[in-house]
């Protein structure tokens, strides 16, 4: 999410001013700055890292989930209590839109079994790199390794940079500076000190896996994927998928679920939603014979051994 502070026009130590800053060159500083460039503003960004979109980049190696190929009001509502704030930005740039800007950088789209979509490359360097190059064209000014400290008595930006201590006062500035969830990456959540804590919402996990503490048995199911199935969590279903790792369970299916799981509400997981209740004591009510219980689910519910072991 991005911020924009006013501040009255300075200088800097070096004499120059720039029109517009934007702090942080991730997606959302990206846009800002594409956005503010082609209004006619000079623009300098700044990064804290060596490189720009570093976690864009990470999250291209699983595909790049653009956006969603879903009805307007279905994608909204994904937003939960957030979708009324939401409804205006939405709307003026929603799945639609997303999927022209990145056709427009050079990207074929795909949409997937789950309606979401992905460039075929199904990684980011290639749209990334067209991004960037659109950016260079017009006239954009990156600083990396300049990490934001926050404004001094004058409301100057202040910088620590390779060479030391710097400071920027433009007429705007966008914060554009992640969350605090990949530290690495450069989501370390550093900037919140510098700033007052009216202005804030407490840091909260937007997506975000289940620690489940596993009995021995489930060891060998670690990493197996678990499709086909719908998960339910304070009165919202998700029919995404999940994978049973060694510390819980993580994936889409979960992170669509994550504001009613950090809130406390129960998890359930329904391993065949494509079954009524009915039909499903039907087949569990066929003779068994000498077949195992595994074997028998197997057959009447065709659960693979992951949900078997998830079921037992």
């Amino acid at each position: 999410m991005a911020h924009a502070f006013r501040h009255t026009p300075q200088t800097d130590r070096s004499g120059a001013m720039t029109g517009a800053l934007v702090i942080g060159a991730g997606p959302a500083g990206l846009m800002a700055t594409q956005e503010l460039a082609l209004a006619g503003h000079a623009v300098t960004l700044a990064e804290a890292k060596p490189s720009v979109a570093r976690k864009f980049l990470m999250a291209g190696k699983s595909g790049l989930n653009l956006t969603n190929d879903a009805p307007f009001d279905k994608v909204l509502c994904a937003f939960g209590t957030a979708a009324p704030a939401l409804r205006p930005m939405l709307e003026a740039f929603g799945p639609d839109q997303i999927r022209h800007w990145a056709e427009d950088l050079g990207q074929t789209l795909f949409t997937g079994s789950t309606g979401r979509v992905f460039p075929v490359a199904m990684k980011a360097s290639p749209l990334l790199r067209a991004w960037l190059a659109r950016l260079d064209g017009l006239g954009i000014e990156v600083r990396t390794r300049w990490r934001w400290q926050g404004w001094d008595a004058a409301g100057a930006a202040r910088f620590d940079t390779p060479s030391g201590r710097q400071t920027l006062s433009p007429k705007v500035t966008i914060l554009a500076c992640g969350g605090a969830s990949w530290a690495r990456l450069g989501s370390d959540g550093a900037w919140a000190a510098h700033l007052a804590d009216p202005l804030l919402s407490p840091f909260a996990p937007a997506n975000m896996g289940l620690c489940v503490d596993w009995s021995a048995p489930m060891a060998r199911h670690f990493g197996r994927p678990l499709k086909g199935i719908a998960l339910r969590a304070g009165g919202r279903i998700s029919r995404g998928e999940i994978v049973i790792s060694a510390t819980g369970l993580q994936g889409g299916g979960l992170y669509a679920l994550s504001a009613a799981l950090r809130s406390g509400a129960a998890l359930t997981l329904d391993l065949a939603p494509d079954l009524s209740l009915d039909q499903l004591r039907q087949r569990l009510a066929r003779p068994r014979g000498k077949a195992s219980l595994s074997n028998h689910l197997r057959k009447v519910l065709k659960l693979d051994p992951a949900k078997q072991a998830l079921l037992m």
